[in-house]
C-alpha cells in the first residue's frame, strides 16, 4: 500500500509553497508555489493615504476616519482566501491526502475560517511560524522535525 502523500505547506503574505519528503533520500521537492505581488508594495504604491477628516457631531473637533481595511490588508487577505481554496482543489483532486501548515500567524489566523472541511480534515499539523525566508537546508531540517508519523 501506498504511504499518503503530505504536502508541508510554508507560507506567508506574500508567498507560498507546498513540498513534499524526497523518497529515499533526504530533502524535499516543491509540488506547487503561490505569489502575491502586492505584498511587496508599500502602503502609499497601493493608494493608501492618510485617512479622511470629520467633525465630531458636537463641537467643532476634526478626527481621522480609520478605513475598516487597508489595501493591503485586503491584498492578504485576498491571498489567504486563494491560498485555501488552492489547497481545498489539491485534496479534492487526491494530489494531497495530508498536510502540514507552516504559516505566519497572521496568515494562519486569515486562513483557519476559509478551510473547508476536506482541507481541515487533511491537516496532521499546524504550525504559526513564518519559515519561507530560512535558508533551504534549515527549511528541510525544520520539516523533518514537524514530520507526521508515517509520513
Amino acid at each position: 500500500m501506498e504511504k499518503p502523500v503530505t504536502w508541508f505547506v510554508v507560507a506567508d503574505a506574500g508567498r507560498a509553497e507546498a513540498l513534499v519528503k524526497r523518497r529515499g533520500e533526504s530533502g524535499y521537492d516543491t509540488v506547487r508555489s503561490w505569489e502575491n505581488p502586492l505584498a511587496h508594495l508599500k502602503a502609499h504604491e497601493m493608494g493608501e493615504d492618510r485617512p479622511g477628516r470629520a467633525f465630531e457631531s458636537s463641537g467643532s473637533r476634526r478626527s481621522a476616519m480609520e478605513p475598516r481595511e487597508t489595501p493591503k490588508e485586503a491584498a492578504e487577505h485576498d491571498f489567504a482566501r486563494d491560498l485555501a481554496a488552492a489547497l481545498d482543489a489539491a485534496v479534492a483532486a487526491g494530489e494531497a491526502q495530508r498536510i502540514v501548515l507552516i504559516a505566519a500567524p497572521r496568515l494562519l489566523g486569515d486562513m483557519r475560517p476559509l478551510l473547508s472541511r476536506a482541507v481541515q480534515g487533511a491537516i496532521v499539523g499546524e504550525h504559526a511560524k513564518d519559515y519561507t525566508k530560512l535558508p533551504r537546508a534549515e527549511l528541510f531540517a525544520r520539516l523533518d522535525e514537524l514530520r507526521p508519523i508515517g509520513g
